[in-house]
Parts: C-alpha cells; structure tokens; sequence
C-alpha cells in the first residue's frame, strides 16, 4: 500500500468527522458573530465639516476619497449622495481623523 499524503490523510479525517457527526457522535463547532451596524448618511453640512475639521481642500479631500473633485462638489451641495463604501470612509474620517491624515502622507 502506497503511503497517504498529507492531503490524503486530511481527506480521510475530514470524511470520518463528516460520518461521526452524521451519526451524531461529534457535534461542530460554532461561533456567533456580531455584523457592523451599516454607515450612517452624511448631509452636505457634515460632508463638508469633516472635510473643514481635517483642513483639506476639496481637491485634496476628492483625492483621499478617490472620486472626482466634481463629485465631491455635488455631495457638499446637496446635488448627490455618497455610496454607502463613501458613508463608511467619512465614519472612520469622522471618528478617526488621523486615518485620513495618515493615508495623505500628512
């Protein structure tokens, strides 16, 4: 008989605990997780605070942001909203200002 690799081996142990809990012999292992509470919606006044609070210009805040300056320009007049990943960024800008200051090199 040829011996078993450990790929084998693994398949091998991973089918016997597959039959043990089939025959309810072992149970599985569980964990609860607790999902992130989703973004919350800037308005234009807290768009353009943050961006005030961290002392960047809009080009350089569109830059940090990743968007277009035009972009940036319709979030803080009302004209668009930002997508959720945005809301999310602007969270962590809000709460955690020296992320942002960090990712420019600042």
């Amino acid at each position: 008989m040829k011996k078993q690799t450990k790929l084998g081996q693994a398949l091998i142990s991973g089918l016997k605990d597959a039959l043990a809990y089939e025959k309810s012999d072992k149970k599985l292992k569980t964990s609860q997780r607790t999902l992130t509470a989703p973004a919350p919606l800037f308005s234009k006044n807290k768009i353009r605070k943050i961006r005030e609070v961290l002392g960047f210009t809009q080009l350089e805040f569109a830059s940090l942001l990743n968007v277009d300056i035009g972009t940036l320009r319709h979030w803080e007049q009302g004209r668009r909203k930002p997508t959720n990943t945005t809301n999310r960024l602007l969270q962590l800008f809000q709460e955690k200002p020296y992320l942002a200051k960090e990712l420019l090199g600042a």
